[in-house]
């Protein structure tokens, strides 16, 4: 015989289960999923969420809209998505540079992996460093020659100060014991435009942006930094193979929300992101935009940005880097 602590835990649970349900039935209904990019218009992370978001609307009949947030490295627009409600009506596009924000700034008052939740991982692409054509090195052993030869003088470019280039740039000057000036842009636009000119020897870049300038003969790029060798960049060797295996990592891009999102619109999400990415149509654009196509599902995405959080964070301070 049911007792009557018993039967009113089981009304609790049954009531739950009615007022849950329906909601999550009803989602989504016919206000927009908004899509926060805090990059600019028309970076990779940018053309990303738009070929995706395009996609994504048809299959769930529904507005998906694509919000550009800019500012302070990324961080404006990933701190209003990780206040936004949990309902499945606000996404964002994070890449490895949006897990790089509480390490560089501790004090945002937001914390990415405690407010954020992983929904689909998208496509990933190594970082590359390249050289420009109008310096006298082709090779990454002509660039440690000459860093070595005059330490403290060699520059290289990143597209900003404390961004994931610049982490590995550092990183890889402490493995090669070698010094060498960071040089900081606002984005990677002008920094390869000036590596293509001459006025930086060098840069480490995602490696993306960097193929079309390699093709035309301005830059050359002499190795990467993904475990493998780029399907992309078949040709060029990665920091593994040329002696430095502790550098083996590339750069992502995926979708999250804030977490606390109803589990059921989580898989629904990722779900549909994943037979999106499917497209052969998807597949190629985001192989044009230079990056491999790497589904990941929302459970194991959100355990990898966690490791990724904390990976950063002891890189950081192990080469002590003042990113501020």
């Amino acid at each position: 015989m049911m007792t009557l602590s018993q039967s009113f835990s089981v009304g609790l649970v049954a009531i739950a289960a009615t007022t849950t349900l329906p909601a999550l039935a009803a989602w989504p209904d016919d206000q927009p999923i908004r899509v926060i990019v805090p990059q600019a218009a028309g970076g990779t992370n940018d053309t990303v969420a738009r070929m995706i978001s395009s996609e994504l609307a048809k299959r769930l009949g529904q507005s998906v809209v694509v919000d550009n947030r800019p500012g302070a490295s990324g961080a404006i627009g990933t701190q209003a998505a990780a206040q936004a409600k949990p309902d499945g009506y606000t996404l964002a596009i994070a890449s490895d540079s949006s897990t790089i924000l509480n390490a560089v700034r501790p004090n945002l008052g937001w914390d990415f992996h405690r407010d954020l939740m992983g929904v689909a991982m998208i496509g990933d692409q190594p970082i590359g460093i390249a050289v420009s054509m109008k310096s006298p090195y082709r090779s990454l052993p002509d660039l440690i020659a000459a860093a070595k030869k005059a330490p403290g003088t060699l520059g290289y470019g990143t597209s900003g100060l404390g961004t994931s280039q610049h982490i590995v740039g550092e990183w890889f000057a402490r493995l090669a014991d070698v010094r060498m000036i960071h040089v900081p842009y606002k984005g990677g636009g002008q920094a390869i435009s000036d590596l293509a000119g001459g006025q930086v020897p060098a840069a480490v870049l995602g490696s993306a942006p960097l193929v079309g300038q390699d093709r035309a003969g301005t830059i050359k790029i002499v190795a990467v930094t993904s475990p493998r060798r780029s399907t992309t960049l078949p040709n060029v060797p990665t920091l593994t193979e040329l002696g430095y295996k502790d550098i083996a990592l590339t750069q992502w891009v995926g979708f999250v929300a804030p977490r606390g999102l109803p589990a059921p619109i989580a898989e629904r999400l990722s779900n549909e992101i994943r037979q999106v990415v499917a497209l052969p149509d998807i597949q190629r654009k985001l192989t044009e935009a230079g990056l491999d196509p790497q589904y990941m599902a929302a459970a194991p995405f959100d355990v990898f940005l966690g490791k990724t959080v904390s990976t950063w964070k002891d890189l950081i301070k192990t080469l002590d880097l003042k990113l501020e």
